[in-house]
C-alpha cells in the first residue's frame, strides 16, 4: 500500500495543496535572490572574513569550507579557486561602484551630482573593508602580480570606466570643458583621494568622520569646477 501511494501523482490529491506545495522548489521574487544566489552570497562573506583575518597567503579553500561548516565540494560547486573567490569580492565591490557612477550620468546639476557620487564613494573607498581589500592586494603583488593585474582591471572596468563616462556626457552637454576626458578623470580623482587614501591604506589614519569626508570632498570639487567648470548661461 505505502508504495502505491508513493507511486502515485501528485494530481490525485486534489484536496491536499499543501502536499503539493511541500514538494515545490521554494518560490522567490525577481527582488528576492534564490536559494543559489543566497548561499553564494553567504560564502563571499564567509571567505571575505577569513582573507581578512589571516591574508589572502594565509587563507586556504579548506579554511573557508570549515568556517562556512560544509563541504568543500559544495564550496567548489560555485567557485573554481581562491582567487577567483578573492575576485569575486572584488567585483563585488566595485559592482557597487559603477552602479553609482552610472544613476548621475547626464545629471543636469553637475556640481550637485558629483558630491552626492563622491560622497558616496569615499565613504565606500575609505571605509575599513575596501582599504582592507586593497591591502590584501598590496601585500600579495609580488608574489603573486595576476592578483594585482586583476584588481587593477576590475577598477578600470568598474570605476575609471565609469567615471569618464560620467564627465563625458558632462563635456557633451557643456556643463565642463574638458578635451582630454582621461585627464580630467585622473585630476577628479587624484582631488577627492588626495593622500589621506594613501595614508589609510598604510593604517595611518583612522576611517575618516562623515565631517572629515565632506570637508575633503567640497574641497576637490570647488577645485575641479574652477577649473574645468563652464559658466551658466
Amino acid at each position: 500500500m505505502v508504495q502505491i501511494f508513493m507511486e502515485l501523482p501528485i494530481n490525485n490529491f486534489p484536496d491536499a495543496p499543501e502536499l503539493k506545495d511541500s514538494l515545490k522548489e521554494p518560490a522567490h521574487t525577481k527582488d528576492q535572490p534564490s536559494f543559489k544566489d543566497q548561499r553564494r552570497d553567504r560564502i563571499i562573506q564567509v571567505a571575505r572574513s577569513v582573507f581578512y583575518e589571516v591574508g589572502y597567503a594565509g587563507a586556504s579553500m579548506s579554511m573557508i569550507s570549515n568556517r562556512l561548516g560544509g563541504s568543500k565540494a559544495t564550496l567548489y560547486a560555485y567557485f573554481n579557486s581562491k582567487e577567483e573567490l578573492f575576485e569575486a569580492i572584488v567585483r563585488e565591490q566595485c559592482g557597487e561602484m559603477a552602479a553609482l557612477f552610472q544613476r548621475h550620468i547626464g545629471s543636469e546639476d553637475l556640481r550637485a551630482s558629483l558630491t552626492v557620487m563622491a560622497r558616496q564613494l569615499m565613504s565606500a573607498v575609505m571605509s575599513d573593508g575596501v582599504i582592507r581589500t586593497i591591502q590584501l592586494v598590496v601585500e600579495e603583488s609580488y608574489r603573486n602580480p595576476h592578483l594585482s593585474e586583476m584588481f587593477h582591471n576590475v577598477i578600470q572596468s568598474q570605476g575609471r570606466d565609469n567615471l569618464i563616462g560620467l564627465l563625458q556626457a558632462a563635456h557633451d552637454k557643456g556643463q565642463i570643458d574638458a578635451p582630454n576626458i582621461a585627464e580630467a578623470t585622473m585630476v577628479l580623482k587624484s582631488l577627492l583621494f588626495g593622500d589621506c587614501h594613501f595614508k589609510r591604506i598604510m593604517n595611518l589614519l583612522p576611517e575618516p568622520t562623515e565631517a572629515q569626508l565632506h570637508r575633503q570632498i567640497d574641497l576637490a570639487i570647488d577645485v575641479f569646477m574652477t577649473y574645468y567648470g563652464r559658466p551658466a548661461d
